[in-house]
């Protein structure tokens, strides 16, 4: 799932990609969806890779959460996924989050 926000100020083609993967668990008898991984994009080339913790469901039913965030005052949930790459300049917070 990819939102394109186009140009924001300094930043070309902002994309926020959802990379959202899905599995059949026998003991529920259903498949269920999770975020993976979440990235952001600007300037055409990925900037920022955040590894997702604790967000799934049921794939008939949504995901509701008050905050996904990378930050600590809100749990995070988005971890960086590397120590090399630019995530750990970011501070990435959704409010009222659901998929």
């Amino acid at each position: 799932l990819s939102l394109k926000f186009g140009d924001i100020g300094n930043l070309k083609g902002l994309v926020i990609r959802f990379l959202l993967t899905t599995s059949y668990y026998q003991l529920s008898v259903q498949n269920w969806f999770s975020l993976h991984r979440l990235q952001l994009l600007y300037n055409h080339s990925i900037q920022a890779t955040f590894n997702a913790t604790r967000i799934y469901a049921p794939a008939s039913y949504s995901y509701h959460c008050e905050h996904v965030s990378s930050l600590q005052r809100y749990d995070a949930l988005l971890i960086p996924s590397s120590a090399n790459d630019l995530s750990k300049l970011w501070e990435v917070t959704f409010i009222d989050f659901q998929v």
